[in-house]
């Protein structure tokens, strides 16, 4: 009789040991899904196009063609790298264009400059991860020297940080769908800097013929040409959108609001940047970039008041997307 009272009790037994088992089996399975999980949110996603676009023109008494010989290249690039963190996010893009032309009348001239790096990082506040507490940082500037080939003689306006615009600041950020996001900042730090030689002038000792001087080109930008940069502080309202139009079709944006309370905080600088990116297929593509800004302090040479201005970029050739 004990006999048979102990066989069921030893399946009890080894049940219960089996349950066990399989119970820690399964924790761990969990812990591995959870380390692989966290291992997958600290990784890095990186990528982007990167396009060559190239024309080359060559006429002898052709009617409507006055130029014999005309080369026009250009460089794009449009870059991203994304850290989806595990309680957060870093996201960073860097948008590139050089392009030039060189004719037989005019010579060689720059047409297109444009450097922008941008970079946010953003803490949860809540799971559904819709709110965060962000943090941007900004650069904007060009490559090389640009000229007003409308003076006479060329006037320097632009060159490497001159200017160059550095933007910090820490704000919320609302993203209510992973296809746009708004970052707000009622306190944001911007410098303006005019470096590479801002005492250069078209002119000898930057005295114009009929006896007037010109301009630094410091002051072309607000900056005092001493102090070759300029401390800001104000408001920051940041819009970004990226989504898919059609297949193949994407289309990027961002709307950067910035207010200056230290001087005329009622006009509002502004600058706006968008991609249109064509994949035709893995080595062929077209990308369009239209680029608008608005600076208070920007006065172009010749004028009374800053004017908006406005770069449109358009690159038919190879691109590569990795």
């Amino acid at each position: 009789m004990n006999k048979l009272i102990l066989i069921p009790v030893s399946f009890l037994v080894l049940g219960v040991q089996a349950q066990e088992i399989r119970k820690k089996v399964d924790e761990q399975l969990v812990n591995k899904e959870i380390a692989a999980d966290t291992s997958k949110k600290s990784t890095i996603k990186w990528g982007g196009i990167v396009g060559v676009s190239l024309n080359q023109q060559n006429s002898s008494y052709w009617v409507g063609a006055n130029e014999k010989f005309a080369l026009n290249v250009g460089l794009s690039a449009d870059l991203y790298a994304n850290a989806a963190l595990k309680k957060g996010n870093w996201n960073n893009t860097l948008k590139m264009n050089y392009a030039w032309v060189n004719n037989q009348s005019q010579g060689l001239r720059k047409t297109s400059d444009f450097i922008d790096l941008f970079s946010k990082y953003g803490r949860r506040l809540h799971k559904d991860g819709k709110l965060s507490l962000s943090a941007i940082g900004n650069l904007r500037t060009q490559f090389s020297n640009g000229y007003d080939y409308e003076l006479t003689p060329r006037r320097r306006t632009s060159g490497f940080f001159a200017p160059a615009t550095i933007l910090f600041t820490p704000g919320l950020e609302w993203k209510p769908t992973g296809k746009f996001s708004l970052f707000m900042s009622p306190l944001a730090a911007r410098w303006v800097i005019v470096s590479n030689d801002p005492y250069s002038y078209s002119f000898p000792n930057g005295i114009k013929p009929d006896g007037t001087r010109e301009k630094p080109i410091a002051e072309l930008y607000g900056v005092d040409p001493e102090k070759k940069s300029e401390g800001q502080f104000g408001a920051f309202v940041s819009a970004n959108l990226k989504t898919d139009l059609v297949k193949n079709v994407t289309y990027s944006s961002r709307l950067d609001l910035y207010s200056n309370y230290l001087s005329n905080p009622q006009n509002i600088d502004l600058f706006w940047t968008n991609s249109l990116v064509l994949k035709v297929n893995k080595w062929l593509g077209v990308t369009y970039q239209f680029n608008l800004a608005y600076d208070d302090d920007f006065r172009p040479e010749g004028e009374n008041g800053p004017r908006m201005q406005f770069l449109g970029i358009l690159a038919i050739g190879v691109t590569s997307n990795f």
